[in-house]
């Protein structure tokens, strides 16, 4: 499977020694971002399994360290909270910070060893990629961390005041949260937004009757409401494919 590789680098003669270091390895797609913002625009975009952070992204701020801040923003999302991070520096020792919080597997110095950029890589590259049904999500419930595989989750109920999470074997009950950011920890097509309060794993779903309204799940006896206002996005999609 083909790699996303996010460099974030301000200075444009680094960005092209990099990229032409880095489109020498197989299966990389390069995306290019020389601020944050254009990080996180590229972030709404696609997945990335691989960051290259230059640490010092404004060398007209003293002591700017742009770079860490970027990356300690997302570790904050389950999402990127172990991905791959190599930070481009050059400075003398910023790994007490780095390695410790942020969980930087690499760095790498200017000027640039392409031999050096290389192996980096090819370690990073040796993490799996857990996309789709295989891939785990975190919850966190009275301190405790409960690991889901997504595959497992057969729909999601949002009441009043908790999440329940109905899995095949089993279900969980977590603290509230909206579906909109139900739906972006999911981070995943499998799921759709059925109602105002559902969300349903398309894999699992045995039979739609649009008329009354109910989506009907596989080894599930209840049927599950389709939202009045969601009805014909949801048909579309499931549609679509």
């Amino acid at each position: 499977m083909k790699r996303n590789i996010l460099i974030l680098e301000d200075k444009e003669p680094h960005m092209r020694a990099l990229s032409e270091i880095i489109s020498e390895l197989p299966d990389v797609e390069i995306l290019k971002a020389y601020s944050i913002a254009e990080a996180y625009y590229m972030l709404s975009l696609h997945n990335i399994h691989i960051f290259l952070v230059d640490i010092i992204l404004d060398t007209e701020v003293a002591g700017d360290v742009s770079g860490l801040e970027f990356v300690e923003d997302i570790r904050k999302n389950q999402k990127y909270e172990f991905t791959p991070v190599i930070f481009i520096t050059a400075l003398e020792d910023p790994k007490l910070f780095s390695y410790s919080q942020l969980h930087c597997m690499d760095y790498i110095e200017k000027p640039f060893d392409a031999a050096t950029v290389k192996a980096a890589l090819l370690r990073a590259m040796k993490f799996p990629i857990k996309d789709g049904a295989e891939r785990n999500i975190y919850f966190r419930k009275d301190g405790i961390i409960y690991s889901v595989k997504l595959g497992d989750i057969m729909y999601i109920e949002n009441r009043k005041t908790t999440v329940v999470i109905h899995c095949v074997k089993d279900e969980l009950e977590i603290p509230y949260k909206t579906i909109k950011k139900i739906l972006e920890e999911l981070d995943s097509p499998m799921f759709v937004q059925c109602s105002r309060y559902a969300v349903v794993n398309t894999n699992y779903i045995d039979n739609v009757d649009f008329t009354n309204r109910y989506v009907y799940l596989k080894g599930m006896e209840d049927p599950i409401e389709i939202g009045v206002v969601l009805r014909k996005r949801f048909k579309e999609i499931l549609e679509n494919g």
